[in-house]
């Protein structure tokens, strides 16, 4: 539970750091701050949680020679998996409904929020959607990161995402995930900038190969 307490904290100093660096409205900020603490502290979450917002947070700062937007990076990451219900197929559009909200709110720069919410909604199926949102392939590689990690996280990833689908039937989420990993390895790329495609591509396609493989044999 300590670490825990001691995940919010950090986050949150980061949070006002950000809404800080924004000139959000303080009073907004910090309640926009405890809606997105509740939402990634429900219990039907063990992937996509303050975990992961702290991962891709590091991922950024690891990555910050390639960002164009600091800004828009930070508050996509924050908000890309704040409404995240697995029984539902729109928590994409539904989260960049609620960063739009939010950072109007917050009364932020008015110009932020469609590359925010563009890149947020981008990840409904992991697909650059437009040019004009220069960071956006990096984002969406930032956060499939994931997959090229080392085995052992990789395999710690694959079981938090399994709980999260914990009421589907084995066979249903064996065929549903394998292709769900097909169809990323079908990709000619899976990453978009070349820095990061040269460091996770490898590793990531032998990690979903090794899974799929898995989920075949079961």
């Amino acid at each position: 539970m300590s670490g825990s307490f001691h995940l919010i904290d950090g986050l949150s100093v980061r949070w006002h750091q950000l809404s800080a660096s924004l000139q959000a409205d303080t009073t907004a900020a910090s309640q926009v701050w405890w809606q997105l603490c509740e939402r990634f502290c429900e219990p039907h979450r063990r992937y996509h949680d303050l975990s992961h917002v702290t991962a891709l947070l590091a991922q950024a700062e690891r990555w910050a020679d390639q960002i164009q937007d600091t800004h828009i990076v930070h508050l996509a990451i924050w908000f890309h998996d704040a409404v995240y219900d697995p029984q539902r197929r729109d928590n994409e559009a539904r989260s960049a409904d609620l960063a739009r909200c939010a950072l109007l709110a917050m009364e932020v720069e008015e110009s932020l929020i469609p590359s925010v919410t563009a890149c947020i909604a981008a990840t409904a199926g992991h697909r650059v959607t437009t040019t004009e949102v220069a960071d956006m392939p990096l984002f969406l590689d930032l956060d499939l990161t994931i997959l090229g990690s080392d085995p052992g996280d990789y395999a710690r990833y694959c079981a938090a995402i399994r709980a999260e689908y914990a009421w589907v039937e084995e066979a249903e989420y064996r065929a549903t995930r394998s292709k769900v990993l097909q169809s990323f390895l079908d990709r000619p790329v899976l990453y978009f900038t070349e820095p990061l495609r040269a460091e996770y591509e490898a590793r990531a396609r032998e990690n979903m190969r090794t899974e799929l493989q898995t989920l075949s044999s079961i």
